[in-house]
């Protein structure tokens, strides 16, 4: 993973679009939580995500709301890690 649009891609992969919802383009500062398509499995889902298929390992202690506000809250806390945390 290079880009937060690399994240944007890997987060749409993880939404489920409600009822009578299409599906839309994630941008970097799409609100997440705001807007509803985040709950507690879909978090869990994108975190399994990025270790499976970018190797990065989220530490529990940063699984929190605040990193998953938007694509961008979330890609400031991938450019944070440790260069160990990704592989």
């Amino acid at each position: 993973m290079t880009s937060v649009e690399d994240l944007c891609t890997l987060i749409s992969g993880q939404i489920t679009w409600g009822r009578g919802q299409s599906p839309q383009q994630l941008t970097p500062d799409t609100m997440l939580l705001e807007m509803g398509l985040l709950d507690s499995l879909a978090i869990m889902q994108i975190v399994t995500a990025l270790n499976s298929q970018a190797g990065i390992v989220l530490p529990d202690t940063e699984i929190v709301a605040a990193n998953f506000r938007s694509p961008a809250a979330l890609w400031k806390l991938i450019e944070s890690l440790p260069a160990g945390a990704t592989q």
